[in-house]
């Protein structure tokens, strides 16, 4: 052989030799980086699993670029759709999991591969699809596939509706997630006592799932199981592990839950714990707007509104949900400023802001104190009427001195008639009466805001100079809660 010849064969034998060794180099990261994410998982660090997630998607990705015809080419998919799937990249993940089940020889890497499949589905919400891979991926040997397409068989039977069935797969399910998901099923059930055992006895584990949790004690408290909940948060909130922030949101959230049932001052007490934990964390700051909502809505006067509008206007500026939560609210209270300094109308824009107070400040008690001042503030207004109504309604301290002035002063009005124990009246003045007041506050926001009323965007409600609108409203039960007009904008 001449040494050109010899040369050409020795190049082409380490050309071969390199490509070999990148080829299997890279299936071996591939691999290694799946495991360092699943361990990543396993641990909770889901952050660093993300990225081990990327890279075995990367390394399965360059391999299958370079070596797309390789026996190990459908091991390379398989790793890439496991990746995607724990990326939430489904749709592709899907993708690549269908070309590796077609290629591969090994009976468990294809049931691992169904059973990946059927989860993605399932993510997808294409139940139909996810039956058959997950029906095949229980009959796996190795325990982890297993158990993890049990437990994602047992949610598609209890999406669709089928809770025997469901129970029976996530009993025999070995996940860490299933009895999480099995406490939800008891609690969706009725069985609230079945599912605070479940997660009385999840509650002595040194782990904690926050996302599974929080699932968790949602679910028992809509159940009618608040109380339970809110000791179950007790307990895990005294951990010493538990950092402050965690601490904290599981504070807000039972802080939340209770105000949902009413229970205000049990509300604000866990409210004030977060705060104090976390002031700084976006819970603690969640907390703190909150609070604030509570105090406005206690509120039995003006005055009381200053120091809650005080610490929100801290609070915007602290960024994040709370921030816009906080504007949120102190927007409104700018407008029951606007409302109180129209001068034009005013009695129509007093009971304008009342509403305003009642129903999108949940401020009820200071709503109930400003229908009623209408009284005093414009004792002739034809709507004055319809003020006193709703403070009754609203809760007023002192109702029987409302319904005997409303008997006394303003015994015709339609208002007080239909709020009567006879409801007797007539539908048409008291219809008359609305439509006026729709139209006052058309032309009044019109008027002020120096443009035509006639065809302005937003104002509901005839305009000066039409004829009011007959509805076929029936006449109002006794002592009614008074829908009040739409709400034009007020010029700020």
């Amino acid at each position: 052989m001449s040494p050109r010849r010899h040369l050409s064969v020795l190049a082409a034998a380490l050309a071969a030799a390199v490509s070999g060794c990148a080829y299997f180099n890279g299936m071996y990261l591939a691999n290694r980086y799946a495991r360092r994410a699943a361990d990543s998982e396993r641990a909770g660090r889901l952050a660093e699993a993300r990225d081990r997630w990327q890279q075995a998607a990367t390394h399965a990705e360059s391999l299958l670029a370079q070596h797309g015809r390789s026996r190990w080419a459908a091991a390379a998919q398989l790793v890439r759709g496991e990746a995607l799937v724990h990326l939430e990249q489904y749709s592709d993940g899907v993708v690549a999991l269908r070309q590796a089940v077609q290629r591969l020889s090994s009976r468990e890497q294809r049931l691992a591969g169904f059973g990946l499949m059927g989860h993605a589905y399932l993510a997808l919400g294409w139940k139909d699809s996810a039956q058959a891979p997950l029906d095949s991926a229980v009959e796996a040997r190795s325990r982890e596939v297993k158990s993890r397409a049990l437990f994602d068989r047992g949610r598609l039977r209890l999406q669709l509706n089928q809770p025997e069935a469901a129970r029976a797969d996530l009993e025999r399910s070995s996940d860490p997630k299933a009895p999480y998901e099995l406490g939800l099923l008891e609690a969706r059930l009725g069985d609230t006592a079945a599912a605070g055992g479940l997660y009385d006895a999840l509650a002595g584990r040194k782990d904690y799932p926050e996302d599974d949790w929080r699932r968790a004690l949602d679910s028992l408290a809509a159940a009618g199981a608040s109380a339970h909940a809110s000791a179950l948060a007790e307990r895990l909130a005294a951990r010493p592990a538990l950092s402050s922030g965690a601490q904290a949101r599981l504070l807000l959230d039972d802080g939340v839950r209770r105000l949902a049932s009413g229970d205000t001052a049990g509300a604000a007490s866990r409210l004030q714990r977060a705060v104090s934990l976390a002031k700084d964390s976006l819970a603690g700051q969640a907390a703190a707007v909150a609070l604030c909502r509570i105090a406005i809505a206690q509120a039995a006067s003006d005055s009381a509104l200053v120091e809650p509008r005080g610490r929100l206007m801290e609070l915007r500026q602290s960024g994040g949900n709370a921030s816009r939560d906080a504007m949120a609210v102190l927007r409104l209270l700018s407008r029951t400023d606007s409302l109180a300094a129209m001068t034009s109308a005013p009695d129509a824009w007093w009971f304008l802001r009342a509403e305003l107070l009642r129903d999108s400040l949940g401020a009820g008690h200071l709503a109930a104190v400003s229908f009623a001042s209408m009284a005093d503030r414009y004792p002739e207004s034809p709507w004055t009427p319809k003020g006193l109504v709703a403070a009754i309604a609203a809760g007023y301290p002192a109702p029987d001195s409302l319904r005997n002035l409303l008997a006394a002063r303003y015994g015709r009005s339609p208002y007080a008639l239909a709020a009567s124990a006879t409801g007797e009246g007539s539908d048409s003045a008291y219809q008359a009466l609305e439509d006026s007041l729709r139209r006052t506050l058309s032309v009044a926001a019109a008027g002020v805001r120096g443009a035509p009323a006639r065809g302005r965007p937003g104002v509901v409600g005839a305009v000066e100079g039409d004829e009011p609108r007959a509805r076929p409203a029936p006449r109002p039960p006794a002592r009614p809660q008074p829908s009040g007009p739409p709400q034009p904008e007020p010029p700020e």
